[in-house]
């Protein structure tokens, strides 16, 4: 009778998703559902969705809009401006963007959502989002906004018609703690966020109502014309039940729509229990945490010479062992945490470290706007806070110039005029990391087996410690991909090589290499900090 009852309710929901419209923009205080009370969520069922195939392999680019590019001259970047600059981002090779919090909001943040169902005037119109997803879809280009399902700001008129109101039509839409709902959960204990409830059906309703409307931008009722997706911020927090429930009813309308949690958590294990029947993609905190070290710290992990690459192995190898199909998204840097170059002192050889061995992960992966151009910043105290982490793009060596957003400049923030961080200045040096950030990502993009390839970690001899490695192969395509994460030269021995041997190319250095024979030891030296991608030629 359980089952029953689950698959009951599963049926329901799909169907009501099937049958909901996005033709209008819905009130910001929607009609109740009318239930005498609200009752628990049912577990439901678990569906297998495929997860779209499209996202494997990308690379994806975080933009916050407010910092990215304005096109209006009011110093607060826009829609628009994202517009025009798809022609960089391409050069990037990005294929799909993610645009952090669009919505109205009383915050630079935005994830305090006034209004789930519109756009943030400071960036732009519906309308001006609309141009930027054709524009977008045009050139072949996904894009993905964040979707807020953990909390909402408590401007938004939803929680005002409830605070202190236990009468409120909407008053079992929150976690209350007196019975004068004056004391309330708050997403960090923050007041101004408060937690939705989660087990209130009526909550389910609302929160896919909203993500419905954004994958049907024009209201024609097809929902595979408008964005492609979510970033869902928080989502360690709602329960298994909601979230399951909220996939279903996104793929009923879309089953290509991506939905790519922000499940921050320490170990694979602990990552992988969210795969299943909750999300299609995950971004992987575990390998950014090996990697990177902690958030607010700098100098610390294996891009630092911190730690024993052994623990990559150990790892992925765990990694290995997700469903088929989910994707971990791989990344160096995010808006909450330290920029890169702060965390390994702006040194250029490990910032091309962590390019080359990102570039040749298997997976989607993703950076962070400005890390291509070796922005700096970190946490900075009151007010500002993580302002410091998100400062504006630098386009232009003297920050000034049309695009260049100007919303946050305090005297105490990273990057500033000519310190050679900027596009301008790097577009035209070959040996920038702007062109670096290219060139690998040319280099993935343009190999079969770096984008597609079987992923095989190597057996390696490392003298001193340091050396990691590992093959992508896709049939006769193959590249071994070679790291030294110490501070010291160090020599690397393959006990037994293992794909045919010759003569071979270093493809980051287009050098050619001591030769291979199959079947035998081989061994070559890896300056302090550095990467070689060995092939054979072409």
């Amino acid at each position: 009778m359980k089952r029953l009852t689950a698959l009951l309710f599963v049926v329901a929901i799909l169907l009501a998703a099937c049958q909901a419209g996005s033709s209008a923009t819905p009130s910001l205080l929607p009609d109740p559902i009318e239930t005498a009370a609200p009752t628990p969520l049912s577990t439901p069922t678990a569906i297998p969705y495929q997860t779209p195939d499209w996202f494997q392999g990308q690379i994806l680019y975080e933009i916050f809009v407010r910092s990215f590019c304005d096109s209006d001259g009011d110093g607060i970047g826009d829609l628009p401006g994202i517009e025009q600059k798809l022609d960089y981002l391409q050069s990037l090779h990005v294929d799909t963007l993610w645009l952090m919090p669009i919505h109205p909001s009383p915050s630079s943040h935005g994830y305090d959502v006034r209004d789930y169902f519109a756009v943030n005037p400071e960036f732009g119109t519906l309308e001006d989002l609309q141009s930027l997803v054709e524009a977008v879809h045009a050139r072949g280009m996904h894009i993905l906004i964040d979707f807020v399902p953990s909390h909402l700001s408590d401007q938004n008129p939803i929680f005002q018609d409830a605070y202190a109101n236990p009468a409120s039509r909407y008053r079992d839409w929150f976690v209350w703690r007196n019975d004068a709902h004056t004391l309330y959960a708050g997403f960090a204990d923050s007041q101004e966020m408060p937690r939705f409830n989660h087990y209130n059906p009526e909550v389910l309703d609302y929160l896919s109502e909203a993500a419905l409307f954004w994958l049907d931008l024009d209201g024609d009722g097809d929902t595979t014309d408008g964005l492609d997706g979510f970033r869902v911020d928080n989502a360690t927090f709602p329960p298994q039940e909601f979230l399951v429930a909220l996939r279903q009813r996104i793929k009923a309308a879309n089953p290509q729509a991506l939905l790519l949690g922000e499940t921050w958590v320490n170990n694979p294990g602990d990552l992988g229990r969210f795969f299943p029947d909750q999300f299609d993609a995950l971004f992987d905190f575990p390998l950014y945490q090996l990697l990177a070290g902690g958030q607010t710290f700098n100098g610390d992990g294996l891009l630092n010479a911190e730690g024993h690459p052994a623990l990559l192995t150990i790892l992925l190898n765990d990694e290995a062992d997700f469903p088929t199909g989910a994707m971990p998204v791989r990344f160096l840097a995010n808006h909450d945490t330290n920029r890169l170059a702060t965390k390994v002192g702006s040194d250029p050889a490990r910032l091309r470290l962590g390019a080359a061995l990102l570039a040749a992960l298997p997976g989607p992966i993703m950076i962070y706007y400005g890390e291509e151009i070796g922005m700096s910043g970190q946490k900075g105290g009151p007010p500002f806070w993580d302002n410091y982490r998100r400062e504006p793009m630098d386009w232009y060596s003297l920050e000034t110039g049309a695009g260049q957003t100007t919303w946050f400049t305090p005297d105490d923030r990273w990057n500033r005029p000519g310190d050679g961080i900027s596009v301008e200045e790097q577009e035209a040096d070959p040996g920038s990391l702007l062109n670096f950030y290219r060139f690998v990502f040319d280099r993935r993009v343009h190999s079969p087996a770096l984008q597609s390839g079987t992923f095989t970690i190597l057996e390696l001899e490392s003298s001193p410690p340091g050396g990691w490695g590992f093959v992508r192969q896709l049939e006769t395509d193959w590249v071994i991909c070679l790291y030294n994460f110490s501070d010291g030269t160090i020599e690397i021995t393959i006990p037994a090589f293992p794909l045919t041997g010759g003569v071979l190319l270093d493809l980051l250095n287009g050098t050619d290499v001591p030769q291979a024979v199959s079947g035998e030891s081989y061994t070559l030296t890896l300056p302090p900090s550095s990467a070689v991608w060995l092939a054979p030629p072409p």
